[in-house]
């Protein structure tokens, strides 16, 4: 069963790749309509309940993190609501081991069901229009950095995505 409500951990950019980002976000979204949402990449969660030790812990671990760099593998989409179209990432060892880490400050579910990613949209958009878009979009870029982790409130059903706390990593 899908968790609607609760908090995340999320990646988030330097502004310039936030800026690269959001053009391809602007031009995903004309064709495919979405609720607003910041570019991020989910990195772990969700969390039902947070503790002040949990958020001292991880502003301790973001301040001794390294930003990371995650590599793009392409233009993605699933029949999924919240993994309607994005931008696909590698699942790097670098990756792993910050998800790992961020698991370790405390437990989340952990399946291996990671899928890193970078979502352009959210809805149920046809398939037809997905695989349209592809052809209009930009080449992406190889790599992208995450610079800065956040804790980020979620409540899918009031589509509310609300950043609580941002962590800069090294």
């Amino acid at each position: 069963m899908r968790i609607k409500k609760g908090y995340w951990i999320w990646g988030i950019f330097p502004s310039e790749e936030k800026n690269y980002l959001n053009k391809i976000k602007y031009v995903v979204q004309k064709d495919l309509i979405s609720p607003k949402f910041e570019p991020h990449m989910t990195i772990a969660g969700p969390y039902l309940k947070i503790n002040i030790n949990f958020l001292n812990k991880l502003e301790k671990f973001a301040k001794n993190c390294s930003s990371i760099v995650l590599k793009i593998k392409g233009y993605e989409w699933k029949e999924k609501i919240f993994e309607s179209f994005y931008i696909a990432l590698n699942k790097t060892e670098e990756l792993n081991k910050l998800r790992n880490n961020i698991y370790d400050l405390k437990k989340f579910d952990l399946k291996d069901n990671f899928c890193p990613h970078i979502s352009m949209t959210y809805g149920d958009h046809p398939k037809k229009d997905k695989e349209l878009l592809i052809q209009k979009l930009p080449k992406l870029n190889k790599t992208l950095k995450i610079s800065k982790i956040a804790l980020v409130e979620v409540d899918e059903d009031i589509q509310l995505w609300k950043i609580k706390k941002i962590y800069n990593l090294l």
